[in-house]
């Protein structure tokens, strides 16, 4: 079998998981949901020889693991996000467009590591996260990946500014 149509295949599945954890309405489920995607899109990534996307996806569910768990303080956050640079630009193969892998980490490791982190936060951050992978899936021949990224950001951008008209309602209510 064609080892693009094998990663972008895996990727699919991933990023199906992905999306039905945008709908999800607590942090736990959202991150259970990421986990379930970055395990199969690191594979595409190593199908792919996408390195840098591999490690940040083993570093995201080692994160998402920690944030579930409630494991975690500011230092470790420091720490973990400083992992993921160095990293990410040690096992960068891809110039440039490598780097995306990295920016996508750490701007959703801010937030999930972040314990006051609201849920539309995360949703937004995520957002962003999901457009840096696009451009990234593209570089590596990731093709389905780079469609599911759009479709996620945007159903992470919709879901989070739903969620901010029913949190404004429910303060007008008061």
């Amino acid at each position: 079998m064609n080892t693009v149509l094998l990663a972008n295949g895996l990727t699919i599945i991933g990023e199906i998981a992905l999306f039905i954890g945008t709908t999800r309405k607590n942090k736990k489920d959202i991150l259970i949901f990421q986990i379930v995607c970055m395990f199969l899109t690191s594979v595409s990534s190593w199908l792919l020889k996408g390195y840098s996307g591999i490690v940040m996806g083993v570093l995201g569910i080692i994160r998402n693991i920690l944030s579930i768990n409630n494991i975690g303080s500011r230092p470790l956050s420091y720490i973990f996000i400083g992992s993921a640079i160095v990293f990410g630009f040690l096992f960068n193969n891809n110039g440039f467009l490598g780097y995306l892998a990295i920016l996508a980490n750490v701007s959703q490791s801010l937030a999930i590591l972040n314990r006051k982190a609201s849920t539309r936060q995360i949703r937004l951050a995520c957002a962003f996260s999901s457009m840096c992978w696009c451009i990234y899936n593209l570089a590596i021949r990731g093709y389905a990946g780079a469609a599911f990224n759009i479709t996620n950001a945007s159903s992470y951008l919709y879901n989070a500014l739903k969620q901010q008209d029913k949190e404004k309602k429910e303060v007008s209510q008061e």
